[in-house]
């Protein structure tokens, strides 16, 4: 299954055996973890260029995370919680814990999905060209510090406060879409929040902090990867 067919699936989250539906709706909202896992240290009182430089990371890094989501066809929000891992140069994972396990990972050009209950697994292609990808595309700049290609992708808007900072991040090409995605953090701090709100108007809003960093954070992301795999 390539990656258009995987996230062209319906998302309602009345589908409840979807399983090409909630790979959808994980890879949708992963550039939102990830603009956390690889950033150390974000000063409000720097410029862009400043924050992207902050970004990278040559250690893994662990984040603990905690997930909302609002949508139209639920009576009341979803919750999910997990943790997220990184292993530079080009490898993240995502394991969601509750309310059921799944792990997600996406390395160099590929997405992998996988859900140990049910045994399903699913592997696409990444293309930044495809509009469907946007948020990998982003991804891709800001673990490679690509200002660059940030600035092709997205409208951005920086704000710098005392107290805090703020980035807003909209589509460059359909500005009337009303996705947009507002990452936010203290003063002199990495992101804590980050709310992406979709085109339908579905809400999503996550809550990070960084638990680990080191050899036994990478061992650990190896030892997904490789589950992710089937290995």
């Amino acid at each position: 299954m390539n990656l258009t067919m995987l996230i062209n699936y319906p998302s309602s989250v009345t589908e409840k055996n979807s399983n090409e539906g909630r790979a959808k709706r994980m890879l949708r909202t992963l550039f939102l973890y990830l603009v956390a896992l690889f950033a150390d240290e974000v000063f409000a009182e720097n410029p862009l260029s400043a924050l992207m430089q902050s970004m990278k990371s040559d250690t893994a890094v662990r984040m603990a995370y905690q997930e909302t989501r609002t949508l139209e066809l639920m009576e009341k929000p979803w919750k999910g919680s997990g943790y997220l891992y990184s292993l530079p140069p080009d490898l993240m994972v995502k394991e969601q814990v509750q309310p059921e396990r799944v792990l997600m990972a996406i390395k160099g050009d590929k997405m992998f999905y996988f859900e140990p209950a049910n045994k399903v697994r699913h592997q696409g292609e990444i293309s930044e060209d495809n509009p469907l990808s946007l948020n990998v595309g982003v991804f891709k700049a800001l673990i490679n510090a690509d200002e660059a290609l940030l600035h092709r992708l997205y409208q951005v808007e920086f704000h710098a406060r005392t107290r805090d900072w703020a980035m807003i991040l909209t589509p460059k090409q359909d500005t009337r879409s009303g996705f947009s995605i507002l990452i936010s953090g203290l003063a002199q701090h990495q992101p804590d929040t980050i709310k992406v709100r979709q085109s339908d108007g579905d809400l999503s809003e996550f809550s990070m902090q960084k638990e680990a960093a080191g050899t036994e954070v990478k061992a650990a992301v190896e030892r997904l990867y490789h589950e992710l795999l089937g290995e």
